[in-house]
């Protein structure tokens, strides 16, 4: 993630069509009302990118909505849920709230 000058890691948690759950470093000091930016790396030549904005921190975990991605890591994401949902229907469900 990046905000501002600051550049880190965190640990992903958990991802939606909405946003992601991430931990991150203990040691980070930003201004949560700011927009960051994120990339997620699939693989090497693969990644999510996007911008976000910090809805929730709490229990050292923040809540992330999406606030700008672009078409290819839409794409991205999906095809991610996709294969790692139990439950096709709740995927078509967040889709059509997406619209």
């Amino acid at each position: 993630m990046q905000c501002g000058t600051e550049e880190w890691s965190c640990n992903l948690l958990d991802i939606s069509l909405k946003g992601m759950l991430v931990e991150p470093p203990e040691s980070i000091n930003i201004d949560l009302s700011n927009p960051c930016g994120m990339a997620l790396f699939l693989g090497e030549d693969i990644a999510i990118h996007a911008r976000v904005s910090i809805i929730r921190s709490d229990n050292d975990n923040w809540g992330l909505k999406w606030l700008q991605i672009d078409v290819n890591s839409l794409q991205h994401l999906r095809h991610l849920i996709e294969l790692n949902t139990s439950n096709p229907a709740m995927l078509m469900r967040e889709l059509s709230e997406l619209r």
